[in-house]
C-alpha cells in the first residue's frame, strides 16, 4: 500500500536543489500522512535523492503517530518503484538506509544505520525517490506529519 499523499517534490511542482559543487545540501521534504499510511509494511515515497547526488545523512521529525504510547518504527532508503519494498540495488545502497528508533511521541531523530549501506550509495544519472516504510505499526494510529531531511552532495 502506498501513501495517501504526495508533495510537491514528488508531484514534480518544485524542483529539488542541486549542489553547484562540493557543498552538502539539505533538503526537507513533509509529508500529511492518514491514519492507514500508519499501517504496517505501507511503504511510500517522501522525497528525491537528485541524479549525481549522494546522501550524506538522513534525519526523521514527525508529529505524534499514536493516541496511545505505542512505538511506530521506520526504515528509509531508496523506493524500489513497485511500492512494496525500499530498494536493495546495489547502486541504492544494497539496503534500507536505517531505521528509527521507536517513536511514541512527537520527535526528531538520526536513523540507526544499517551497516554501510548508505555510505555505499553511488551516483546515478536520474533522479531517485526517497521511500520510507513502516516496520513497527502504533497500535492506535492517528494522522501525522512526516518530516524527512535529507543531507546530500554530488558524487
Amino acid at each position: 500500500m502506498a501513501f495517501t499523499n504526495s508533495n510537491d517534490y514528488i508531484s514534480g511542482r518544485l524542483p529539488v536543489p542541486t549542489p553547484a559543487g562540493p557543498e552538502v545540501l539539505s533538503t526537507r521534504f513533509t509529508l500529511s500522512m492518514a491514519t492507514a499510511d500508519a499501517a504496517l509494511n505501507t511503504i511510500g515515497q517522501i522525497g528525491i535523492l537528485p541524479a549525481g547526488c549522494i546522501p550524506i545523512d538522513v534525519r526523521v521529525d514527525m508529529t505524534d503517530p499514536d493516541t496511545s504510547t505505542a512505538a511506530m518504527v521506520l526504515q528509509v532508503g531508496i523506493w524500489d518503484g513497485s511500492g512494496s519494498s525500499l530498494s536493495t540495488d546495489s547502486a541504492d545502497g544494497g539496503a534500507h538506509w536505517g531505521t528509527t528508533t521507536a517513536v511514541t511521541a512527537a520527535s526528531s531523530q538520526s536513523l540507526t544505520r544499517n551497516g554501510v549501506a548508505m555510505e555505499s550509495v553511488t551516483k546515478s544519472s536520474s533522479d531517485r525517490k526517497l521511500g520510507v516504510k513502516v516496520t513497527t505499526a502504533p497500535t492506535i494510529a492517528q494522522a501525522f506529519t512526516l518530516g524527512v531531511t535529507l543531507l546530500y552532495k554530488a558524487a
